[in-house]
């Protein structure tokens, strides 16, 4: 009969640490989907960063092409008379500058719209009050 009673009360503890196991096993999982979604999101951002410092290096890339163009071309006399012509607005003596003036767009008139808040609640709000006031004396 002893044999019996003690092999019961095993059989109980294996489960009880059956159940123990599986909620570890349960919140471990939890932990490692957590840090893989965080990871995810880590790694997105850091492509997405990546993306935007390519950009960059290809405007400077771009950039520094055109200075050393500048660069290669600053002794040719054809390319300081554009550059000074475009960029300084000069002209040669006797030379005559004809400017277009392109009339402006119209621009139409919007009211400035005024937001919900103001415009509905603070403004019904203070007339209610206003005739709450007066009606009181």
């Amino acid at each position: 009969m002893d044999f019996s009673k003690k092999q019961k009360g095993g059989f109980l503890n294996a489960k009880f640490f059956l159940k123990i196991a599986g909620v570890l096993f349960l919140a471990a999982a939890v932990f490692f989907v957590y840090s893989n979604f965080k990871l995810n999101q880590k790694k997105k951002e850091l492509l997405g960063q990546i993306d935007s410092y390519k950009n960059q290096i290809e405007a400077i890339q771009k950039r520094n092409a055109e200075l050393k163009e500048g660069v290669a071309k600053s002794d040719d006399p054809n390319y300081i008379e554009k550059v000074a012509r475009e960029e300084l607005d000069m002209q040669k003596e006797g030379e005559k500058v004809v400017a277009f003036i392109l009339p402006e767009k119209k621009r139409v008139e919007e009211k400035p719209q005024q937001n919900f808040w103001s415009q509905n609640i603070l403004s019904g709000w203070l007339s209610q009050s206003w005739s709450w006031i007066k009606s009181k004396f």
